[in-house]
């Protein structure tokens, strides 16, 4: 794995013609809790992003950041005709590592492996391995994963195939096909062990109300409208969870907004260019934050 990724970096250190302009920015973030002894708290990143066009027509991309949580560093390889291969610690292509049922991998940050994806003949191809943090329990430990999968969409129906294996788990496949309608999207899905689930999903705008709404054979359900009056606009959401909706409000006013939600959050915020001033309090703290990005 680690003579992989190393073997990208070395490509993607390949003289040029022309050395590649480099982008910098970052930024600090000082955070106080109004009534606290404590000091500060202090956020700091910095990051910076290459890309290049080779002698061979191939474009490179490079790209790390600092000071942050974690240091993430990504190397890529691409063309119109090959695809792209992409190796480091942040190889955003795996499907469905943390089993979502939103489709969301939660674990992206902490991806470390090589990926590739391309399109021969009309169909999506991508193949990654390498390494997560599954930090899901109290024990936070390193996972193996492989996972290679195909998509192929003609007039309006998309069908996906992926399979992914994790650790010493055995490899599960999941397929999927959907097919819109307009604003009206249906699809179907199938895991191994699981029961099929179909699901449909509704998009639609009315002048100055947006109104999304799902649901699917597994008893999951949302539901969201969005009204928007000018400067304001309310917001109101329900699923299937024990609640009942909620509903909050964001008003913006030039450099300046307020946005409250359902439990009492209130943040006031003040945009000036590259510093942002916020406040924001909800039922057992008052925190100002100072940010100023480059």
């Amino acid at each position: 794995m680690k003579k992989s990724v190393i073997a990208l970096a070395v490509a993607a250190a390949l003289p040029v013609a022309a050395q590649a302009d480099t982008i910098l920015s970052g930024s600090v973030a000082v955070e106080y809790k109004l009534g606290a002894i404590h000091e500060p708290s202090i956020e700091t990143k910095l990051s910076a992003e290459s890309s290049e066009k080779l002698a061979n027509g191939m474009d490179v991309t490079t790209s790390f950041n600092v000071l942050g949580d974690k240091t993430q560093g990504t190397a890529s390889l691409s063309s119109d005709d090959f695809g792209v291969i992409k190796g480091g610690s942040s190889a955003k292509t795996l499907v469905d590592v943390a089993d979502g049922d939103d489709g969301v991998n939660e674990h992206d940050a902490d991806l470390n492996g090589i990926a590739y994806t391309g399109n021969f003949g009309g169909i999506d191809v991508n193949a990654s391995t390498g390494k997560f943090d599954e930090n899901d329990s109290d024990i936070t430990a390193l996972v193996k994963y492989n996972t290679y999968g195909a998509s192929y969409e003609f007039n309006g129906l998309t069908v996906t195939a992926q399979s992914t294996k994790e650790g010493i788990k055995s490899a599960t496949r999941k397929y999927t096909a959907s097919y819109a309608f307009g604003d009206l999207t249906v699809s179907g899905s199938k895991s191994d062990g699981e029961d099929a689930v179909v699901k449909a999903a509704y998009v639609v705008t009315r002048g100055d109300l947006k109104v999304t709404a799902s649901a699917d054979s597994a008893d999951d359900w949302d539901l969201e409208a969005v009204y928007t009056m000018g400067d304001l606009a309310l917001t109101a959401k329900d699923d299937e969870q024990v609640g009942g909706a909620k509903v909050s409000a964001k008003y913006i006013a030039g450099e300046l907004s307020l946005e409250v939600d359902s439990d009492s959050k209130v943040v006031v915020a003040y945009d000036m260019g590259n510093a942002d001033l916020s406040m924001t309090r909800d039922d057992t703290d008052t925190k100002v934050k100072y940010t100023v990005a480059f």
